[in-house]
């Protein structure tokens, strides 16, 4: 379905400019804290701190630096170390008024569902909108009969009124997507889209958010974080904290559940508490690596400043809170965290509570039975405490990255195409045969699947839509 939104920025005098906004932030080594305004959160983000490129669009705001905690000096002791931070999830539901004068939204995805039903297709693709290439999947999820999927972002419906408790649409957004180029560019793309098909957003809330610190320069098996003893977690401080009321329901410190992971026999990392919040604190580049997925080494490389992804340890700080939890914050007026816009005007606050009220590393073994308030917190601790959360938008990429890693689905294909020549009883030292047999059959098998060119190109196009990054409209 062709796009209603085919507008594109013009005037190669803006483009070239902001072009070469992107290029000085990249190139920028000094890393510093750079003195920002507070954006406005209740407003769109400006055109110009954004740039549009046809073939890749990205978006990039202001404080799109990476910023740089520790003494810089070159006599310091210490080594300095990088931090990057960002959402790596967020789950937002919409209650929507439908506007039935635009277009039989939930028409177009019953008969679409319907097609794909009559198939074997675990999906079809349906709408090419705003930057997004949407897949329609033929079975939906619970209280959501209808599951839109682009890369690493999903969009639930039911046909629910608006007034109901259970909330008629779901915005999911995955870690990828969240990172570059930003949950809020997905999300107010997605707010237009719906307008486009004549909803109107009545009420939103955020129902559940990953808050995370990457530490480059720090190799978690160096820490002590993996001692029980030296943790506080006090986890009952009702009260104010920096303009945000607390009413916390949690069980006493000493039943908040405390697991470690090992990699090897190595400490790899730990978690603090579960389900609706927790703290999970582990070495990124070792679960990069044992995931095997290349498109992600590729993007996190990038918005760490490496050139490889292991080029030095990475250790990542991460809080997930669900809405249960979520609910229970509120700023001085009482104003619970409902919106996005909610969420971003008390993101420093929730950071700076669950960093030192909530969960806390001391320096030293902690006495549980003296005032554990007074410990001193660790050199890594203050560090994850001074965490700056201002304009918390997205991170630029500098070449296109997909969500499906193509070099594993190669090794897949290159294993799948051996096991038919050696079925064959080919040569194994026949190299020259194998190849020519394996072209020959890929040829062959192609071209009997554009014998139907229309269901072809389905195809293509949905696997297209799999591994497109997001955005590549």
């Amino acid at each position: 379905m062709a796009s209603i939104f085919s507008r594109r920025l013009t005037g190669s005098r803006l483009t070239q400019a902001l072009s070469q906004k992107v290029q000085n932030i990249i190139k920028n080594d000094s890393f510093s804290i750079i003195p920002h305004p507070e954006p406005d959160l209740l407003h769109d983000l400006p055109l110009q701190d954004y740039r549009y490129n046809n073939r890749y669009p990205l978006f990039v705001h202001r404080d799109a630096r990476r910023i740089i905690l520790g003494d810089t000096s070159t006599s310091s002791k210490q080594p300095t170390f990088r931090v990057t931070r960002g959402l790596d999830f967020l789950k937002v539901s919409f209650w929507m008024k439908a506007n039935l004068a635009q277009g039989d939204f939930f028409g177009i995805l019953d008969f679409m569902k319907k097609q794909a039903q009559e198939t074997e297709k675990e999906c079809i693709p349906v709408f090419k909108e705003n930057g997004f290439d949407w897949n329609l999947y033929r079975t939906g999820a619970r209280m959501y009969p209808f599951r839109l999927k682009s890369g690493d972002i999903s969009l639930l419906f039911n046909r629910r009124k608006p007034g109901d408790k259970i909330p008629n649409c779901r915005l999911e957004i995955g870690s990828l997507s969240c990172w570059s180029p930003g949950f809020y560019a997905i999300y107010k793309r997605v707010i237009t889209f719906l307008a486009a098909y004549g909803f109107e957003v009545v009420k939103e809330r955020v129902s559940e958010v990953h808050l995370a610190a990457d530490f480059i320069g720090v190799d978690i098996k160096t820490t002590n974080l993996d001692k029980w003893e030296h943790w506080i977690a006090l986890a009952r401080k009702d009260g104010e904290h920096n303009g945000l009321k607390v009413q916390l329901h949690e069980p006493e410190p000493d039943e908040i559940d405390f697991d470690l992971n090992f990699d090897c026999r190595k400490f790899s990392g730990l978690n603090i508490g579960k389900g609706d919040l927790m703290l999970r604190i582990y070495d990124k580049g070792t679960e990069l690596k044992r995931t095997r997925a290349t498109h992600k080494q590729l993007i996190f490389a990038e918005i760490w400043g490496l050139k490889h992804y292991n080029d030095q340890p990475v250790t990542r700080v991460e809080y997930q809170l669900r809405r249960p939890k979520l609910r229970e914050f509120a700023d001085s007026e009482g104003k619970r965290i409902d919106t996005v816009a909610d969420l971003l005007n008390a993101i420093k606050s929730l950071w700076l509570y669950l960093t030192t009220e909530w969960t806390r590393h001391s320096q030293n073994p902690v006495n549980r039975n003296h005032n554990q308030s007074k410990a001193k917190a660790s050199e890594f601790w203050q560090k994850v405490q001074a965490v700056v959360w201002s304009g918390v938008f997205g991170y630029v990429r500098t070449h296109p990255v997909k969500h499906r890693d193509i070099n594993q689905l190669r090794s897949m294909a290159r294993g799948c195409l051996m096991s038919v020549c050696a079925s064959l009883e080919i040569e194994p030292d026949d190299i020259d045969r194998i190849v020519h047999l394996c072209k020959d059959m890929i040829e062959e098998d192609l071209h009997k699947y554009f014998e139907d060119e229309q269901e072809f190109r389905q195809r293509m196009i949905t696997r297209r839509n799999e591994f497109r990054a997001t955005l590549a409209g």
